[in-house]
């Protein structure tokens, strides 16, 4: 059973977790995008680097890149959110850190089922059509058959034999 509701290429997932540093518990519903637009991961990657520093960002710890990449990507895949999530300067980003890696966590796990669930249909799709083609059940179309035209019509291209 999915920890997902998925509508479209949007995941909906309820979240709770006691944070590490405060033992305060948060609990709330989010929703977030399966599917980022080259776009978003630009504003994602920009946030990203705008986090860790422009100068000098091979100084940045681990720790500190762990938590501008969870909250530049929590930037763009984030459609609604707990009202926990929600801050001034840049939401998620006064949560305990086990809170904000949790959530980004269940974000990429909602891609990567989405994924999985299209991949799923189009390879039924793709082995309903091959049973269908085979069977005879659908004919071509006339401008498929035009496009493919007849073997006669390509030409044949030497490669050579090497020897030369």
């Amino acid at each position: 059973m999915s920890d997902f509701r998925f509508e479209g290429s949007k995941a909906y997932f309820d979240f709770s977790s006691v944070g590490d540093r405060t033992n305060t518990t948060y609990m709330g519903e989010f929703c977030v995008k399966c599917v980022m637009s080259p776009m978003d991961h630009l504003k994602a990657d920009r946030l990203y680097r705008e986090l860790i520093g422009s100068i000098n960002p091979h100084l940045a710890s681990q720790d500190a890149k762990n938590y501008a990449f969870a909250l530049s990507q929590l930037k763009q895949r984030v459609l609604e959110s707990a009202d926990f999530f929600k801050n001034r300067e840049l939401d998620g980003s006064h949560l305990d850190s086990n809170v904000l890696i949790g959530i980004i966590n269940k974000a990429i796990e909602a891609e990567e089922e989405y994924k999985e669930q299209q991949d799923e249909k189009t390879k039924k799709i793709q082995e309903m059509l091959a049973k269908r083609i085979k069977n005879k059940d659908i004919e071509p179309e006339p401008e498929a058959e035009e496009a493919i035209g007849d073997e006669e019509d390509i030409p044949e291209i030497d490669l050579g034999d090497g020897d030369e």
